[in-house]
């Protein structure tokens, strides 16, 4: 399992960051090894945790999820039974794409999507709010995305 990145091993990975369909033959041109080496470079990348997968990024909007929330829930009681039950409870719903405990006022941030305010409204009301132990939900709707990344800058 790879421990050090070398200079190759980050080219590799800011290149797939940001180019994952980029054919292996032409990665290896890229950072001028063979592409047997590149392929080995990045199975290891994978093998230690470092590439989790390869997705493609998707226009929730033109899908019809029109509707962007950050909800900020606090629960009722700060114990790792209330946190572990709503750590695996938001694992259920497809709406939630991102879910961060945090530390400040509230204790988890939710990235909510769906496709308009009555679907809001039901995820709310059906599915959100039956998760035993929020005592809080507050939610902030997003007007527009002014940037979106997943490269990590490094």
């Amino acid at each position: 399992m790879k421990t050090h990145l070398d200079d190759v091993d980050i080219q590799i990975l800011k290149t797939l960051q940001s180019n994952g369909r980029i054919t292996n033959a032409d990665l290896a041109k890229l950072v001028d090894l063979s592409a047997p080496s590149v392929l080995q470079r990045v199975r290891a990348l994978e093998k230690a945790g470092l590439i989790r997968g390869f997705h493609a990024h998707l226009d929730a909007e033109r899908l019809g999820l029109r509707v962007t929330a950050m909800v900020q829930i606090t629960l009722a009681l700060h114990q790792e039974q209330p946190i572990e039950r709503f750590r695996k409870a938001v694992q259920l719903y497809p709406e939630i794409l991102e879910c961060f405990h945090v530390s400040g006022d509230f204790d988890f941030l939710l990235k909510v999507v769906v496709p308009d305010m009555k679907s809001y409204e039901v995820f709310i009301r059906e599915k959100l709010s039956r998760i035993k132990g929020i005592q809080q939900i507050r939610s902030n709707f997003v007007i527009a995305t002014n940037k979106h990344t997943s490269q990590l800058p490094f």
